[in-house]
This record gives C-alpha cells, sequence and structure tokens, in this order.
C-alpha cells in the first residue's frame, strides 16, 4: 500500500514537470504573436497610434535634414516639408504667411506661427535669412507666387484693375490711385511711385525697369527763358497751372494756392517758404518766375473787423478774441498783437491805415 502512494506521488510530480515544460514550450512557439507591436497596439486608441506614428516620423525626419541658410519667403509646401514638416503643417505656414502680406519680415514672426515648435524654431533660427525683429508690415510680392508678366507701362494711364493685375491687392490699387490724386492727378517721376507706402522696396526694384517715367522729377531750363522772354505774370493772380507748369508739382501748387487765400495774398516773396511740404528749389523757382504785386492784397480794418474775417486770415486768426475784446472797450487792436510774433512785419502790411 505504502509502495502504491510513494509511486502516485512521483506520478503526480512527473505530471507536474511536463505540464510546465509543454507550457514554456507553447510561450516559445507564439512568443512572436503574444509580443506583437500589433497585440500592444490594440489596447491604445488608433487615433492615438496615428499621432504618434506621425510625430515619429517627423522626428525622425527633422533629425535628419542637413539645414542650409535659407530665405522663408521663397518656401513652399514642398520646401517646408522637405525640413520636417508635415503637410498640414506646411500648408498653415504658408497661410499664416499670406496673412502677414505675403511676406515674412522677422524671425519674430516664424517664431509666432503656432505650428512652429520652439525646439523647431531654435534648430531653424540660425539659418533663417531674415532680421531677428520686423519694423512695419509692407506688402510684398514673392517672386516664387508670382503670375503675371510685367511689360511698359505708364502708371498714370493704370486704372485699379491694372495695378491688381501686376500683383497688388484691391486695397493697395486703391491707395496707389487716391496717393496720385493727392499729387495733383499725375505721377511726374519713379521717385514719386517710390514713395508710396504700399509699394514696397522689393516691389518698386522690380516695377522700375518697367515704369515709363524719369527717375526723378527733371526741370527744363527752358522755362525761365520762357518767362525772360516774355512778361511775368503776378503770383497773387497766378493760376493752378501757371505754378504747376514752373514747380513740376501739382500737390504743391494745390497748397500754395490754398496759403495764399488764406493771408489774402503775398505780401513778399519770402513768405512762400510758408507752404507746407515746398522746397527750397521750387521757391527759387517761383520767385525767379512770378513778379508780386501787393496792390490787391485783402486788407483788414481791425477796429471794425468781423469774427469771420479775422477767422479767413491765417495770421490774425490766432489774435480773433483779443482784437475782438479791443473792439468792445474802445482800445487799439493794433497793440493786442505782440511784436515778437515772428511775422509781425507781415502782419502790419495787412492791416489798414
Amino acid at each position: 500500500m505504502s509502495l502504491r502512494l510513494k509511486m502516485i506521488r512521483e506520478q503526480r510530480i512527473g505530471v507536474l514537470i511536463l505540464m510546465g515544460i509543454i507550457f514554456l514550450a507553447e510561450i516559445f512557439i507564439h512568443k512572436d504573436l503574444l509580443f506583437s507591436e500589433d497585440v500592444q497596439a490594440e489596447k491604445l486608441p488608433s487615433r492615438l497610434i496615428e499621432e504618434i506614428r506621425l510625430a515619429d516620423l517627423n522626428g525622425s525626419k527633422s533629425n535628419k535634414v542637413k539645414l542650409q541658410p535659407f530665405n522663408p519667403n521663397d518656401y513652399t509646401r514642398k520646401n517646408w516639408e522637405e525640413i520636417g514638416f508635415s503637410v498640414k503643417q506646411a500648408e498653415v505656414i504658408l497661410k499664416y504667411k499670406a496673412l502677414l502680406g505675403g511676406k515674412f519680415l522677422s524671425k519674430e514672426q516664424i517664431k509666432a506661427c503656432f505650428v512652429i515648435s520652439e525646439e523647431k524654431y531654435n534648430d531653424l533660427s540660425p539659418f533663417l535669412l531674415l532680421p531677428e525683429k520686423g519694423g512695419q508690415q509692407q506688402l510684398s510680392f514673392p517672386s516664387s507666387d508670382k503670375k503675371y508678366s510685367l511689360q511698359k507701362f505708364d502708371p498714370n494711364a493704370y486704372t485699379l484693375k491694372d495695378w491688381m493685375n501686376i500683383g497688388f491687392s484691391e486695397k493697395q490699387a486703391a491707395v496707389i490711385l487716391k496717393y496720385k490724386n493727392i499729387l495733383g492727378g499725375k505721377f511726374v517721376s519713379k521717385e514719386q511711385i517710390k514713395k508710396c507706402f504700399v509699394i514696397s522696396e522689393e516691389k518698386y526694384l522690380e516695377l522700375t525697369p518697367f515704369i515709363q517715367l524719369p527717375d526723378k522729377e527733371i526741370h527744363h531750363e527752358p522755362k525761365t527763358i520762357n518767362y525772360i522772354s516774355q512778361e511775368k505774370k503776378d503770383i497773387n493772380s497766378a493760376t493752378f497751372n501757371d505754378i504747376t507748369s514752373v514747380i513740376g508739382d501739382a500737390a504743391i501748387a494745390k497748397k500754395t494756392l490754398g496759403f495764399r487765400k488764406g493771408l489774402g495774398g503775398f505780401v513778399s516773396m519770402e513768405q512762400i517758404k510758408d507752404v507746407y511740404d515746398i522746397t527750397p528749389e521750387m521757391v527759387t523757382q517761383i520767385s525767379e518766375a512770378f513778379i508780386l504785386d501787393i496792390s490787391k492784397v485783402r486788407k483788414i480794418n481791425l477796429r471794425t473787423a468781423t469774427e469771420e474775417e479775422l477767422q479767413n486770415q491765417i495770421y490774425l486768426r490766432r489774435y480773433k478774441s483779443k482784437i475782438i475784446e479791443a473792439q468792445k472797450t474802445g482800445d487799439d487792436p493794433v497793440k493786442v498783437i505782440p511784436q515778437s510774433d515772428s511775422k509781425y512785419k507781415f502782419i502790419l502790411l495787412y492791416l489798414e491805415t
């Protein structure tokens, strides 16, 4: 009986050992299935798996990229992808550039793009051909996006649509036309076009070979000869065309007439230099081309002048209240005008004696 029990115990131990061997063999045989990435992946949401794979792909791709100095304004979507960005990231960067007016002006703007991480920006920064910080935004036109060809043109004949056809937005084109109107309705030189604030330096350099205008305003010597050979006109009766033909700047001619009206006429050629924005060269041209006749200058009697008359005279409007008060009290209104006024010598010439 004891021998039988002993055999049973040994048999049990043998069976357990055999089962252990079989279990280990099963694990060895099926180890590829049990520990495969696909089996582990089943425990994760599919969207997270895709994001991890994309992140790994982008990370390994960017690590292999050897960066060279580059201008981000010239980069296409493919270029951005080649330096480690996904298709969607590249598209966002290009849309962001478009919102800035079509051009990055500084590294600071690149850094502000939310799809460019700080780590990625630090990698790119040494190779970006841009200043650290940019100034006022101006609209520019990347050569890679240009969809038009330029031919020689007269900017004075261009309509809103014409300006848009050479790369300007509708708002920019409208500003250019308003600027031309401010100049008197006509551009007389490329220099004037260059000064228009919606035309960037880059865009101006692109256009200048095709603009049919002189680089700078031309002042012809024959003008002086013409005035020598015929009787000169009085500056106080000169018309808009008379003045424009002498100085070649319609905007300044208009301001000269406005200033003359506010004075009631010029009493000295020296006053011409007070016209807003006029240049010393223009002052000389007017002084040489015109004579001065003060016989028809509008004069004012301070003892009887109305508030409206005083308001309409540039030099006297600042003393209007004091002059009216002097009229009421019977004091001499002339005495309320201080001799320290830089225009005092002129003011006296506008007063009735």
